[in-house]
């Protein structure tokens, strides 16, 4: 099974990096993802191609990545969205220059650019993540606990299993961190 990385480059591609995406994330399932991102019904899956084409062609600092099977038709296994920013796109961030999505050679160019990752994982990603040299800075809960809460709204508990947690993860610029020696940018004075 020979695999290859490869840049995606056009709005063609994103019909199988989707399906790929999407199945991936189906089992097990990945609950941010379909709460935040994708409608599983066929309408569901034009709509999510269709914004991230748009989100792909409107930033700058968007890099969608693929892992294609050569052996099975350049089958898409795998697939990674990073934004790669050198100022801070975010004013309340602004110590945090890079943030991930997900895959090691977002790792290099962060590596290559001398900047520090931010990235939030999931259960299965988070060991993913620390092989890559990533360090637990916390964790995020989504709760959906509502008083007077509809039908509608229970069954979207049901269905979503909430609350849903998701980690904070950091690596320092070079991926060089040491414990008890590397401060932690939370814990700076």
């Amino acid at each position: 099974m020979p695999l290859q990385l490869q840049r995606v480059t056009s709005d063609a591609e994103f019909n199988d990096l989707v399906q790929c995406v999407c199945e991936s994330y189906a089992t097990p399932v990945n609950r941010l993802w379909r709460l935040f991102r994708h409608d599983p019904s066929p309408a569901g899956f034009i709509e999510l191609r269709d914004r991230l084409i748009r989100e792909f062609r409107a930033d700058p600092a968007a890099c969608w990545l693929k892992i294609v099977d050569t052996d099975i038709g350049d089958k898409v296994v795998g697939a990674a969205l990073w934004n790669t920013y050198t100022e801070n796109p975010y004013p309340v961030y602004k110590d945090h220059p890079m943030e991930a999505e997900w895959w090691p050679e977002g790792v290099k160019e962060a590596d290559r650019l001398n900047l520090e990752s931010f990235i939030e994982a999931t259960d299965l990603g988070k060991l993913t993540y620390e092989a890559c040299g990533f360090v637990y800075a916390g964790t995020n809960y989504l709760e959906s606990a509502k008083r007077k809460a509809s039908p509608e709204w229970r069954v979207l508990e049901r269905d979503m299993q909430t609350p849903i947690h998701m980690y904070r993860m950091w690596r320092p610029a070079g991926g060089k961190w040491v414990e008890g020696e590397t401060q932690l940018p939370w814990e700076e004075d």
